[in-house]
């Protein structure tokens, strides 16, 4: 019902403001030409799909050990939406994208089932959703949508205590966005709390094979398992290309970016994902509920907070932050929390126990 509703939404909201290709927004284009890449020329070297020159592409893409333009941004969801391409062509990452919401959506009703009702956990997803800029990223090919229905599973699969199916969905979610490296410790500390060395071996034993594999692929590209795409990043200066990495860029003063997260009338959280309020009351039932659970997610969401409140471009979402997607997710099992809360109080026999307890 859940995935029904969220669906149908998405469905008619996209038909609605359609038009050829404006859903490639931002940076997705060059996603989108990844994954040409990929089908056509069956490489990642970009020289052949963008035109325009150095000046035109400048900031967005990699430089090769041997020259090549690789792609700066993270490759596995343009390698996961290949195989589209026969069947929708350009379509095929809207197609991708709305995929992805929609299981985005089925997981966190999953997370929400660990601590509250059926009836409660879907109005936390759907709330969630609704309640703030996340559904309105139905209408693009966001990466950042991709990496935290990734980064989910690796929180859902933890609370359900598998520590290895967490581990491997935790690296997945580095493949997918590079920041999420940050979040492994806490991650790992989870795993070890709730399964002591055994879980945190088999989380870590399950997440290295991802790892590895990025590794092999930087070395492949740059030479060495330890660069990054972003730390190797053209840009121009003076007419000559000189390389730039994304570290650099995280000297944002900390207050100013605390209150503009907060508080900016186009990207804040205040006014684009209104649901975070709903889910300061459902934390504290969350946290009576489930302890561990809720300290996970809102630590989680706290240093994702405080990490790109220090980075010099988090305004530059189309809508919302878009680099605070999990932080809005992982609001929805306190929502949901809420929801059990006034469900219970509202039902005639939640009202005689209020009424008993007054």
């Amino acid at each position: 019902m859940v995935a029904a509703v969220l669906l149908a939404a998405a469905v008619a909201h996209v038909g609605l403001v359609y038009e050829p290709y404006t859903f490639l927004i931002g940076d997705c284009p060059y996603y989108a030409e990844t994954a040409i890449s990929l089908a056509v020329d069956r490489d990642l070297d970009l020289r052949n799909q963008l035109g325009g020159g150095v000046e035109t592409h400048a900031r967005q893409i990699s430089l090769g050990a041997r020259g090549e333009w690789y792609p700066k941004h993270p490759i596995l969801m343009p390698v996961l939406t290949v195989p589209l391409l026969p069947v929708f062509g350009m379509k095929s990452f809207l197609v991708f994208n709305v995929a992805v919401l929609v299981l985005l959506t089925l997981v966190l009703y999953a997370l929400s089932l660990r601590s509250a009702s059926p009836p409660a956990a879907a109005a936390g997803a759907l709330a969630t959703l609704f309640g703030s800029f996340l559904f309105f990223y139905d209408y693009n090919y966001s990466p950042d949508l991709f990496a935290c229905l990734v980064l989910m599973l690796s929180v859902l699969a933890l609370f359900r205590d598998r520590p290895a199916s967490a581990g491997v969905a935790a690296g997945i979610a580095v493949l997918a966005r590079t920041s999420n490296l940050f979040l492994l410790p806490l991650l790992l500390a989870f795993a070890a709390w709730r399964r002591r060395a055994r879980g945190a071996t088999a989380f870590a034993l399950a997440c290295a094979a991802p790892l590895l594999l990025q590794g092999a692929l930087n070395a492949a590209m740059f030479g060495s398992p330890l660069t990054s795409p972003y730390s190797r990043i053209i840009t121009l200066e003076g007419g000559r290309i000189v390389l730039h990495s994304h570290m650099s860029d995280f000297g944002n003063p900390l207050l100013d970016g605390i209150r503009g997260q907060l508080l900016d009338r186009d990207r804040g959280l205040v006014f684009t994902a209104p649901v975070v309020l709903l889910a300061i009351p459902g934390l504290v039932l969350w946290f009576r509920r489930r302890r561990d659970q809720a300290l996970l997610a809102f630590g989680l969401g706290e240093f994702l907070f405080l990490l790109f409140s220090r980075y010099l471009y988090w305004p530059t979402s189309h809508l919302g932050n878009r680099f605070l997607i999990p932080l809005v997710a992982l609001a929805a099992p306190a929502v949901a929390c809420l929801a059990d809360a006034m469900i219970s109080r509202l039902s005639p026999r939640g009202a005689r126990r209020a009424a008993a307890v007054s």
